[in-house]
């Protein structure tokens, strides 16, 4: 017993591989074991293929059931509204209170719930229950998110919600953490009070913040030590992983621990027997949450240069080509991902397995094909 203690000893000193709690993983540098994988729901919604509400949730639960069952390691919800893109998911801590009955180990995160939409007590309240009803499981994300429109018809300012959302965050810390308080700030003024409940983890669940091109997002994120939440394939990812380098130099300087944090990422996939046969079977609905891209974007109904250059880049071949879809079989997937974690620095990657009106059949093939070949091959 001794003989093998003093091996692992000696193991994780030269491959310096750590435990980390708050990750809850071992971290060994160049380990593509330690990089974790999540199920992330961000419905491109197609009713004449989806389905009515119903069909489309039992499909949902589903895919949550087997995501437990294949090993993953974590589920992500969106907030969207008012939109095909998302909107069947405006409330995620709805969603992941389901999810918290029906699992037992992936951790469940919200990616994101945006926070300056709404007040932030309120907020508190609802995913300290989260993560108390997954007996601590929770991950929770906040972001500003991406359409004015939803912060009108809600009664907030779209103008000033990126320099809300640090107060905001220093208040649902507070309610998670303290007791009666009163708070008067720049944005928000609440008498004093108590929220309750408490979340189950201490001091609070793990906080993940989303950055995309903004220097001074991936600052303050860094800053407040923070975990980052970005979209490489939107842009690239040799661009993306030089934001995450400049993420973690910031949070060096601020004294914390960069293999405590996790940089979580999100792509779309599907794994098929083959890489005809992928693309055969997923460039129709990829295509189709491309549109959904050109209409969040307001570049659907133009032709101009901005329209075409998104259809270029958003293109599945450019996709592939790119490692930014992780589009094709195990072998292809696999490939991508080892470049995807080597260019941008990812830990944990959250994976978009249905989009574009995708067959459920087709869904849960691609996520088997995912936990059986194309995980084990990293």
């Amino acid at each position: 017993m001794l003989a093998i203690f003093a091996s692992w000893r000696e193991y994780t000193r030269t491959a310096r591989l750590t435990w980390n709690p708050a990750l809850h993983t071992f971290r060994c540098r160049g380990d593509l074991r330690a990089v974790k994988f999540g199920y992330y729901i961000l419905n491109t919604y197609v009713p004449e293929l989806d389905g009515e509400s119903p069909e489309l949730y039992a499909h949902w639960l589903e895919q949550i059931d087997a995501a437990e069952d294949l090993g993953f390691d974590s589920l992500w919800i969106t907030e969207h509204h008012f939109r095909n893109f998302g909107g069947m998911m405006p409330s995620p801590s709805v969603i992941l209170a389901a999810a918290a009955q029906r699992t037992k180990k992936m951790r469940l995160g919200c990616a994101v719930s945006i926070l300056p939409m709404h007040n932030p007590l309120r907020i508190a309240e609802e995913f300290a229950m989260v993560d108390l009803l997954s007996n601590g499981r929770l991950n929770f994300g906040a972001g500003r998110g991406m359409h004015p429109m939803e912060y009108a018809v809600f009664g907030y300012e779209w103008k000033n919600a990126q320099s809300r959302l640090p107060e905001a965050l220093d208040i649902v810390i507070k309610a998670w953490t303290g007791g009666e308080f009163e708070w008067k700030g720049a944005h928000y003024q609440f008498p004093r009070l108590n929220v309750y409940p408490k979340p189950l983890q201490k001091p609070h669940p793990p906080i993940y913040v989303t950055a995309n091109r903004d220097p001074e997002s991936f600052q303050m994120i860094a800053t407040r030590g923070h975990h980052l939440m970005t979209l490489p394939w939107i842009a690239t990812n040799e661009l993306q992983g030089s934001r995450v380098r400049q993420y973690q130099d910031v949070l060096r300087g601020a004294g914390h621990a960069v293999e405590e944090r996790d940089v979580f990422v999100m792509y779309p996939v599907y794994v098929g027997a083959g890489d005809a046969q992928a693309r055969a079977e997923v460039i129709e609905p990829w295509h189709r949450w491309r549109m959904f891209a050109l209409e969040a974007m307001g570049l659907a109904a133009t032709q101009d240069e901005a329209h075409q250059r998104v259809l270029n880049h958003l293109a599945y071949d450019a996709m592939v080509r790119d490692s930014r879809g992780v589009f094709g079989g195990p072998d292809t997937c696999a490939q991508i991902l080892r470049k995807i974690i080597d260019l941008v620095g990812v830990t944990h990657i959250g994976l978009t397995f249905h989009f574009g009106g995708l067959s459920q059949k087709n869904v849960l093939k691609s996520m088997e094909r995912f936990a059986r070949q194309v995980r084990p091959a990293l």
